[in-house]
């Protein structure tokens, strides 16, 4: 009979028996990699954000910010929520990049977690964890070769340093964002409104892990940026440069 299943329930029946117990459950987690760009010398780096572990596993290992999905909230959500805490932003740049699933990853229960690239320009002030110490620092970080570097002021960190299989997602993004910076505007999500062509040069450079040919550049920038009336302030040794901003007809995907 139409509307009723072969035990002869209607879907309001069917609900009203349905045991959410019959299943295992798998826990759903979101891991956010948040991205920005440390401007303080010549050559930029690529930064991400990192905590240090206060609790098993994985204790006193680095990991991304991340949290359980919860009842009430999208996965989405929870990544915007995680991303909030973390660093006080809600960025307009949140894309998921892959949810990790594999057997064994997370050695409390069976964990699935499902990873988002945040990107933000400049440097972010981050809120004080419960015992007066920021929640994480930023690491600038490249792979060249499939091999993961991480570093800042106080070291380097090492795949070993870091918990879970963030050491994998961390590459993962890296190769997203590499393979999206011709054809989408998502470098520009790390940028400030108005920038000069070496500024969003070097950006792209850090990004990549390797230098670019200036004029071509700027040639392949064209489409993507206008100049504006304004120029930064004279250098040492130089001229002023112009302040470009991205075209507001080029943004997304232009494949």
């Amino acid at each position: 009979m139409k509307g009723k299943n072969a035990q002869g329930l209607t879907e309001q029946e069917f609900l009203g028996r349905y045991d959410p117990q019959k299943y295992e459950h798998p826990s759903v987690t979101v891991d956010v990699l948040i991205f920005t760009v440390d401007k303080s010398r010549e050559a930029y780096s690529l930064r991400i954000l990192l905590e240090r572990r206060e609790e098993h596993p994985f204790l006193h290992k680095w990991a991304l910010p991340g949290s359980f999905v919860g009842m009430g909230e999208s996965v989405e959500q929870a990544a915007a929520r995680e991303l909030e805490e973390a660093t006080g932003l809600r960025t307009p740049y949140l894309e998921q990049l892959y949810t990790w699933g594999d057997l064994g990853r997370d050695p409390r229960t069976r964990i699935i977690s499902v990873s988002y690239i945040a990107l933000a320009p400049g440097e972010t002030l981050l809120p004080e964890g419960e015992k007066g110490t920021p929640r994480g620092e930023w690491y600038s970080v490249s792979a060249r070769g499939g091999q993961l570097r991480l570093w800042n002021g106080a070291g380097e960190l090492t795949e070993a340093d870091l918990a879970f299989d963030h050491a994998a997602m961390i590459r993962l993004a890296l190769e997203r964002m590499k393979n999206k910076l011709f054809y989408t505007d998502i470098a520009f999500h790390l940028l400030p409104e108005y920038f000069t062509l070496p500024e969003l040069q070097r950006l792209y450079e850090a990004i990549l892990g390797e230098s670019l040919h200036s004029p071509n550049f700027r040639r392949d920038m064209q489409k993507w940026v206008e100049r504006t009336e304004r120029k930064s302030r004279p250098p040492k040794a130089g001229k002023p440069a112009w302040y470009y901003r991205q075209k507001k007809e080029r943004t997304g995907n232009l494949e």
